[in-house]
């Protein structure tokens, strides 16, 4: 019997838990990272002064908010070529603790020490010198977090190997990673406010490297440490991993997903202040992401009833929230045009409706990805987990990297109460995103039960093979 066929050993009920809470850490840092980094280096103008100074060069000039947009898109790009190469390494190394645990071990006090420096910007006002150090310091912490959260989600497909099995510890990751975003988004609004951010951004630093070790400790016996080092060349498994027909048609929904979400995530603290017109920029960022994770928790409970009583598949409802969210997201600039009444409440609602076809776009891609990996292992023979969780880490983070910098650009259209063109359309653009990925993903065909006779009843393997 190959690795691919190999049956795991089941967690038990509290080694799941453990091992899934560790993403209330790792969402909380980073949704709290991603709603506030851009604010935080160039609020407008009536919140603060700006981190970053204009550029101005004769016969060229680059606005603070640009530049800013432009430090962190560099950062995810450069970051993002990193991921295919330690998912690479992860899959090829050999040690008496298996493929991933020395990943996990050693790197994560150094995802929490920078992802907490990030903040901790040398000068308070307008400075080059400022740029430097957030440029480096945001780089460490994403080759630091690629290691270490690299691994941890390689453990997925290694740790479960049937569909009712895997679709657990999805649903408990899902659960812990929606209370995790809701401390980034809610709670972080309310810290930032009443502390500042470099106290909001050390305290989520130490709650990440806290679960972290918790979720590791949790499988340390369980990992598996048998399984046969993939011995592919790099260029090779790259080229392999992006010839998998399932991967090709799974990967552009969630990549532009998650750039859409992207934009939404950094526009919310804009919205608050120049069409909600609130005063409390966090406050009114934290409760408005509230009414989007609720929106996310009640989507996301009726997704899994309908998953655990066999009445809809993984492929279907993936499909259905990717649509979904592609209509619903531009609704939510109209907040105060379609209406009169108390702003926001209304910017509430809107929010609550548009969070909820994303729960499935939250809940189901890990899953997918571990199908993935499961039919490829079927048809190479080898286990190579990491090196398509790294290949999706790459291009998400590529084009991740956008949404500051489209942010920055389409609110160079209007920011304010006065002018919020700006503001306005942006959510078009994140609906726009969402749709362009769909292109490719009427080709997914893979079964929620991954063997070899349900992967050839789908047509994706030959009988004979």
């Amino acid at each position: 019997m190959t690795d691919a066929e190999q049956p795991a050993v089941r967690l038990p009920l509290l080694n799941k838990l453990l091992f899934s809470a560790d993403h209330i850490g790792l969402q909380a840092i980073q949704y709290f990272r991603q709603q506030w980094v851009l604010f935080f280096l160039v609020p407008p103008a009536m919140e603060g002064v700006s981190r970053v100074p204009d550029v101005a060069l004769p016969g060229f000039d680059l606005d603070a908010r640009v530049l800013a947009g432009v430090l962190i898109f560099t950062g995810r790009f450069i970051d993002a070529f990193t991921d295919p190469l330690i998912g690479w390494w992860s899959d090829r190394t050999r040690s008496r603790w298996g493929r991933r645990i020395p990943f996990i071990l050693f790197s994560t006090p150094f995802y929490a020490l920078f992802g907490a420096l990030v903040w901790f910007l040398p000068f308070e006002g307008s400075s080059w010198w400022n740029v430097l150090y957030f440029v480096l310091m945001l780089e460490l912490f994403f080759t630091a977090a690629t290691m270490s959260s690299g691994a941890l989600e390689a453990l997925v497909p290694e740790l479960t190997r049937t569909a009712q099995d895997r679709m657990s510890v999805v649903s408990l990751i899902f659960l812990f990673a929606v209370a995790g975003a809701g401390l980034g988004l809610v709670m972080g609004g309310f810290i930032a406010d009443a502390f500042g951010f470099q106290i909001a951004g050390t305290f989520f630093a130490v709650l990440a490297l806290v679960f972290r070790y918790l979720s590791l400790g949790a499988v340390w016996n369980r990992a598996p440490r048998d399984i046969t080092p993939a011995s592919v060349p790099f260029w090779r498994g790259l080229k392999d991993t992006l010839r998998n027909s399932q991967f090709v048609a799974f990967l552009p929904t969630f990549v532009m997903f998650t750039t859409g979400v992207g934009v939404l995530q950094g526009w919310v603290p804009f919205f608050a202040v120049g069409v909600l017109l609130q005063e409390q920029e966090g406050s009114a960022s934290s409760f408005l992401s509230m009414s989007v994770i609720a929106g996310v928790v009640v989507a996301g409970i009726v997704i899994w009833i309908l998953f655990a009583g066999g009445r809809i598949t993984k492929r279907r409802i993936y499909g259905i929230c990717l649509v979904a969210s592609a209509l619903l997201f531009p609704l939510i600039g109209l907040t105060g045009l379609a209406m009169a009444g108390n702003l926001l409440m209304q910017g509430l609602v809107f929010l609550f409706i548009a969070g909820m076809p994303m729960a499935a776009v939250f809940l189901l891609p890990k899953g997918l990805t571990a199908d993935i990996a499961d039919y490829d292992a079927l048809v190479r023979g080898e286990r190579r987990e990491a090196m398509f969780y790294a290949t999706q880490n790459f291009f998400e983070k590529l084009t991740y990297a956008l949404p500051p910098l489209l942010l920055s650009l389409i609110l160079q259209l209007g920011d304010s109460a006065e002018n919020p063109l700006g503001i306005r359309l942006a959510p078009l653009m994140a609906g726009v995103l969402v749709l362009l990925g769909l292109t490719l993903w009427p080709r997914y065909r893979l079964p929620d039960t991954i063997n070899r006779e349900t992967v050839t009843q789908a047509g994706l393997l030959t009988a004979r093979a």
